[in-house]
């Protein structure tokens, strides 16, 4: 796997940034309460925060969110975002890694949202999911959202293994290239970044793992979750073959 610390940066910042207007930034956060069932004052953990995007939301919705991320610039944002939204009080980061949360069991959920699961060994993978879930109380809910698999590989297959697209963003005009190869269950991304001259000035990779909904009910089963549904988009909509995401909820039990 790539070296997910290396993608994560200013310039993933700056070419994702104008994709997630605060509308958006409230509406998915909306459906984050809705899908875990959560009121306030509960105690929330998001497990790959970014610059906290969704966190400032649900912490003006009366929640305590612990925000946890590896990148050193995301969670400069992230701090910035939350002294601008006022809510210094609701919400706490810490600089970890994902894969050792090492976290008391005082949470009632935790979500990983927009592709943040799968960066790792399917070993690493599952020792997110475990640390989630020692830090969760019984009954306590996960949301991991991801690209539907089903949509991407059969996009990526129809393209021969590879999908190309060319787009401006921050100030960069980017190549991505998705890849899949027959016999492994992993997106292999990179992204080529030119400016304003046509110079190339940055190549980024990231592997993910592609997991099925199958798969994520063995993970579950595994470390004490049960799948309890799976949505197909921000609006609680059925999974299909063809949704844009596949949103799993597990509950711990116990």
């Amino acid at each position: 796997m790539a070296d997910v610390s290396k993608f994560f940066d200013r310039i993933y910042y700056e070419t994702y940034r104008q994709y997630e207007p605060e509308e958006r930034n409230e509406a998915e956060a909306r459906f984050i309460v809705e899908a875990l069932e959560l009121s306030p004052p509960a105690k929330v953990l998001d497990v790959g925060c970014g610059y906290g995007r969704h966190a400032v939301y649900l912490a003006r919705h009366g929640f305590d969110v612990l925000c946890i991320d590896n990148s050193e610039y995301l969670l400069g944002k992230a701090i910035e975002r939350i002294r601008e939204f006022g809510v210094e009080d609701r919400v706490d980061i810490i600089k970890a890694d994902m894969r050792w949360l090492g976290l008391p069991a005082e949470y009632d959920a935790a979500y990983m949202f927009y592709t943040t699961f799968g960066y790792y060994s399917d070993e690493e993978n599952l020792s997110i999911l475990r640390g989630i879930t020692s830090a969760l109380r019984p009954g306590g809910k996960v949301l991991i959202d991801v690209w539907n698999p089903y949509r991407i590989v059969n996009r990526i297959y129809s393209r021969g293994g590879v999908d190309r697209t060319w787009y401006e963003a921050g100030g960069y005009t980017v190549l991505e290239e998705n890849v899949i190869k027959p016999d492994e269950p992993v997106l292999y991304l990179k992204r080529h970044f030119l400016n304003e001259d046509g110079k190339l000035v940055e190549v980024k990779s990231l592997d993910i793992r592609i997991y099925f909904p199958w798969e994520y009910r063995k993970m579950f089963e595994t470390v004490k979750l049960v799948l309890s549904r799976i949505y197909g988009d921000y609006r609680k909509g059925e999974f299909r073959f063809d949704s844009p995401r596949m949103i799993v909820v597990g509950v711990k039990t116990g």
